[in-house]
């Protein structure tokens, strides 16, 4: 492949994840409209989740900074969550004035019903893959993750 060629398929590889991106924005906005949550109920699902697969406890304050909310938002985001029985307020064991959030059998539930048609959509593509393929495609997918947070992080104004 030639220069001229790299830099068109290059081109056309970030279009398909701008695409991508969009394709899943667009799905996660019919889910969420269709069970009546907020986006930001998903991302706050969706951060539990990832600091549960971390083995970190998810507080208020973790849960404002990794949403980039205002402290009065996290507030009602955790309250709305908490009456929809997704979420439970715990008191920490070590200092009972740190509260820790824990998802409940709802939220997985709902989370699985929300997410299971995406995840069966794009098994089988996954499946397709050889087992060579499929570790390009995750560092790729590690790279591009890190880079995007990388550029997040220049773009975020410093507090």
């Amino acid at each position: 492949m030639d220069d001229n060629q790299h830099v068109r398929s290059a081109a056309v590889l970030l279009g398909l994840l701008q695409q991508f991106t969009l394709e899943t924005e667009r799905y996660v906005e019919a889910v969420s409209n269709r069970h009546h949550l907020h986006r930001t109920d998903l991302n706050a699902l969706a951060a539990m989740v990832a600091a549960a697969r971390e083995g970190k406890t998810m507080t208020p304050g973790a849960l404002r900074a990794a949403l980039n909310l205002s402290s009065p938002a996290t507030t009602a985001l955790v309250d709305r969550l908490d009456r929809a029985g997704h979420l439970a307020r715990r008191r920490s064991e070590k200092d009972r004035r740190q509260v820790h959030l824990e998802m409940t059998d709802s939220a997985r539930a709902t989370g699985s019903e929300l997410f299971s048609p995406l995840a069966s959509a794009i098994a089988p593509v996954i499946d397709a893959l050889s087992p060579d393929e499929l570790h390009i495609v995750m560092a790729f997918m590690q790279g591009v993750i890190e880079a995007t947070m990388t550029a997040r992080n220049d773009v975020t104004p410093n507090s």
